[in-house]
């Protein structure tokens, strides 16, 4: 009824690349997070324009979400990475078994 499917040692399902996307958005969403806190103390309330806009969506609750949703994807990111160190492991215990199993075959 299903089908089994082997998976070889060398596929990590392509962990590296989503961990380092994941750690990539994390890290611009806080530095999007960190630069609305910061202008927002530099510029202060009595200003005009679009420092005044800036200043405006530092007090609402949108900076807040976005560190939440920096906070997420860095987590996300990080047990990627260790998905990542562990498949490589992985295929190298594979590839140290195949080795042996060579040398065996031809002696």
């Amino acid at each position: 009824m299903f089908k089994k499917r082997y998976f070889s040692a060398q596929d990590d399902f392509k962990t590296g690349f989503f961990c380092k996307l994941t750690l990539f958005f994390g890290l611009v969403l806080f530095l999007i997070f960190l630069f609305t806190r910061i202008s927002a103390l530099i510029i202060g309330e009595d200003s005009i324009g679009l420092a005044k806009q800036i200043y405006d969506f530092s007090q609402t609750s949108y900076p807040n979400s976005i560190v939440a949703f920096s906070i997420i994807l860095l987590g996300i990111g990080a047990i990627l990475y260790f998905f990542y160190c562990q498949f490589a492991k992985l295929a190298k215990i594979a590839d140290e078994i195949e080795k042996s199993e060579d040398l065996e075959d031809i002696d």
